[in-house]
């Protein structure tokens, strides 16, 4: 998803003749943080990816376009988990985890509706999770 809704971004803000400088301005980011997202190294937290929608004159559903996402989807991810011994790669499966909590109309755990403020929680925390595993690879 990085890489995907990354490049959307970047594809949108040179649309609207964007500098990096002004995308970040018009959403309250760094030129820093406009940077990483597009090169797909940050992910985006879902009020970030609002303001991003809103200052590029979109949508976060545009952003995060399903056509541009190419990695294994939550199933497969299920159907891997199950062959222990194949090797797996989880950042897919955290952005895939992210963008349902962030875009579904409704999410549940364990049979139990979720209120919005725990899946902004959650979200925060998948996240946080994509970001110490990419720190971890980049040392």
């Amino acid at each position: 998803m990085n890489r995907a809704l990354g490049k959307k971004i970047m594809q949108l803000r040179k649309q609207h003749r964007y500098t990096q400088k002004h995308l970040a301005e018009r959403c309250g980011e760094t030129v820093t943080s406009i940077s990483a997202y597009e090169r797909g190294q940050r992910v985006p937290t879902p009020q970030v990816l609002e303001r991003l929608a809103m200052a590029l004159n979109t949508t976060v559903i545009d952003l995060i376009d399903p056509k541009y996402v190419q990695h294994p989807s939550l199933q497969e991810f299920i159907d891997q988990s199950l062959e222990p011994t194949r090797p797996l790669d989880f950042k897919p499966v955290l952005e895939d985890i992210l963008v349902h909590l962030t875009l579904s109309n409704e999410v549940y755990f364990n049979g139990r509706l979720l209120t919005q403020e725990v899946r902004d929680h959650m979200a925060t925390s998948v996240n946080q999770a994509l970001q110490q595993g990419l720190q971890s690879i980049e040392i």
